[in-house]
């Protein structure tokens, strides 16, 4: 790319320059590649020394690999995210999802547990809380759901925590029968919670328990007349 010659010489100026001309080359290409210019413009805000910057880019071309399936390349760029900005949440909340979406519940504890501790430090407990909700409803594992459930005691949401228990004795206790995996809605699941920015995630409500086709305190979009400010 012949006009990355030189950055640095110009100054900020230099700088946004070359950003746009990798907007413009991002917004005209080709469904799925998009993320190389994405990419390109998160690593020069990385080198100019403002990594703030860099997540906008980075987050962009992370939903573009989620939403085109290519889910180990938005795996390999979280990692990379959380190598510049450790305190970065919404990396650790799609790799979250990801190991849940997996299958691999001790590699979704993990990631579960992380996310939950930076979105805490970051102040962002209700935001962790709605995740966490969607996730107990998206996996059929006792255990984790378990699991989700004491996180979400520490996030003081007890009442949601003590809804997913409620089912957890029922599903040990054979008065309820465990729920079947499906695949295809996870991986709605996933992909939407995943691509979820925190102002869009705010936009949900709280249902009440057993209030339609889910057993949880799921949520549902507030209607515009409804909707709350970010």
């Amino acid at each position: 790319m012949a006009f990355i010659r030189g950055r640095g010489m110009d100054g900020p100026g230099r700088l946004e320059q070359e950003l746009a001309e990798l907007e413009g080359r991002a917004q005209s290409a080709s469904p799925g590649y998009e993320t190389q210019f994405l990419n390109r413009a998160g690593n020069l805000c990385v080198e100019a020394g403002q990594p703030t910057k860099a997540l906008g880019y980075f987050g962009r071309a992370i939903d573009e690999y989620l939403e085109s399936g290519r889910f180990g390349a938005a795996e390999v760029l979280c990692r990379k995210v959380l190598q510049i900005v450790p305190t970065a949440v919404r990396p650790r909340a799609t790799l979250a999802w990801l190991a849940l979406g997996k299958g691999f519940p001790e590699s979704a504890r993990a990631e579960i547990g992380q996310y939950v501790r930076v979105a805490a430090r970051a102040g962002q407990q209700d935001l962790a809380a709605r995740q966490l909700v969607m996730m107990a409803e998206a996996t059929p594992d006792v255990d984790l759901r378990e699991e989700l459930a004491r996180h979400l005691v520490d996030l003081d949401e007890a009442e949601r925590a003590d809804a997913i228990l409620d089912l957890v004795f029922q599903e040990r206790s054979g008065l309820r029968s465990v729920p079947v995996t499906d695949e295809a809605k996870l991986w709605t699941t996933l992909l939407r919670a995943a691509t979820m920015g925190p102002t869009e995630l705010r936009q949900l409500a709280w249902e009440s328990i057993g209030g339609g086709a889910q057993d949880l305190p799921s949520l549902r979009r507030r209607s515009a007349v409804n909707e709350q400010p970010a």
